[in-house]
């Protein structure tokens, strides 16, 4: 839910922080419900100025399950941010957007006891933001202290900062910071620090001999595929293996040479994982067939080519396994929209900064590289990793040994 925006909604993505509140920007007493337990932290206010006046959108996202356990209204919550944003406003900073979940499943509340993708780690309240102040996702930040900040950020392909003090080990990925002044330091000085801080730019340079050229397009492309986070690599693994073994159909798609990876994934998830397995999965290409997608396009629309195709074959608890370098074809967008409306499992591998289709899939597998032959190499890797996981898996020790991957 809202309770507010001050930020129009813009065409042109871009990088924004969504800062947790209890615990981030005030002190967290236990179910904060009432304006007068409103104690902000050192530095905090100063913080949020600091990331206004450097333009960066500023989203609140916090699960107020007070409401659903009875200890305040809606309303309660609706009146502490109005007067945050007045303590705000009255030292030089603002909120763009102040969004909470006020659902929780252990709640007394009839109308708020259930469970909700917007609850954290959910990414239903980033995905809000990023749809009311057009932000990227893949290049923002979540900052908070507690486990379900730092999932909301794997949710939703954003960044993590964790405000922790222990010497806990951290997930890849995460950044520890003591405090909202030190997450607004690094925030700034990754947005000064300009693309170095995002996917990385190759070539940057003129290389003289194609031997040079092939030496740092290897160190590239190895950067790039060890940077993939292993946890939508385990989540992508998960639901086609779960897919394989229960019959259910599995679909592909993408264009240019990703449509050549989308193919390649239907001969590798379909002949290679049968290979010593007797596992006979049904996967198919929505790239692979010209007459159709031609009287798709010409009738209908391009942009329609594969959610069209969809429509007829798929069914609820299918898969769908997009493959886009700059995450934002506009085909495969409609597509994961369509898959994700109709009850099917998604996996969207990206890259650059991922766009839409990093946020829309249950699993995103992103390369970090601004390079088309990169993330192309890489999502190859993957495509092929996830097949001979899923093969490996059925088999023993011995029958792994025996066979030729």
């Amino acid at each position: 839910m809202t309770t507010g925006t001050t930020t129009d909604h813009r065409p042109t993505r871009r990088p924004g922080v969504l800062l947790d509140r209890d615990g981030t920007i005030i002190e967290d007493s236990g179910y904060v419900g009432r304006t007068s337990d409103v104690r902000f932290l050192d530095g905090a206010i100063e913080a949020i100025a600091r990331l206004n006046a450097a333009g960066v959108p500023v989203a609140v996202v916090t699960n107020q399950a007070g409401v659903a356990r009875g200890f305040y209204e809606l309303e309660d919550v609706h009146l502490v941010h109005k007067h945050m944003a007045a303590e705000l406003a009255s030292r030089g900073a603002h909120v763009d957007l102040w969004l909470f979940c006020p659902y929780h499943p252990d709640g007394i509340v009839p109308a708020f006891a259930r469970s909700s993708a917007d609850r954290k780690p959910g990414p239903g309240m980033a995905l809000a933001a990023a749809d009311a102040l057009a932000l990227d996702l893949a290049s923002s930040w979540v900052v908070g202290d507690s486990a379900c900040d730092v999932g909301l950020a794997r949710a939703a392909g954003a960044r993590a900062l964790w405000i922790d003090t222990s010497d806990d080990d951290l997930a890849p990925g995460v950044r520890r910071v003591p405090d909202l002044v030190a997450a607004v330091d690094i925030v700034l000085t990754d947005l000064a620090n300009g693309p170095g801080a995002g996917p990385s730019a190759f070539p940057t340079r003129h290389y003289a001999t194609g031997a040079d050229y092939a030496t740092e397009y290897s160190n590239e492309l190895a950067r790039a595929v060890a940077g993939v986070d292993p946890v939508g690599i385990e989540t992508a693994a998960r639901i086609l293996s779960d897919a394989y073994r229960t019959d259910r159909a599995v679909f592909t798609c993408g264009n240019g040479g990703s449509a050549s990876i989308a193919n390649h994934f239907q001969c590798d998830h379909e002949k290679g994982v049968r290979t010593g397995t007797g596992l006979t999965t049904r996967v198919a290409s929505l790239s692979t067939n010209v007459e159709i997608l031609s009287a798709i396009a010409n009738d209908i629309g391009y942009d329609v080519v594969f959610e069209y195709q969809l429509e007829s074959q798929a069914r609820p608890g299918d898969v769908l396994v997009v493959v886009s370098s700059s995450g934002r074809s506009p085909n495969v967008v409609r597509a994961l929209q369509w898959a994700r409306a109709h009850g099917m499992a998604t996996v969207a591998m990206t890259g650059f900064t991922g766009g839409p289709a990093r946020e829309l899939a249950d699993a995103s597998i992103h390369v970090d590289s601004h390079n088309y032959g990169v993330v192309e190499d890489s999502h190859q890797a993957c495509m092929h990793l996830l097949a001979q996981y899923v093969r490996q898996s059925l088999m023993s020790d011995a029958d792994v040994a025996a066979q030729v991957f």
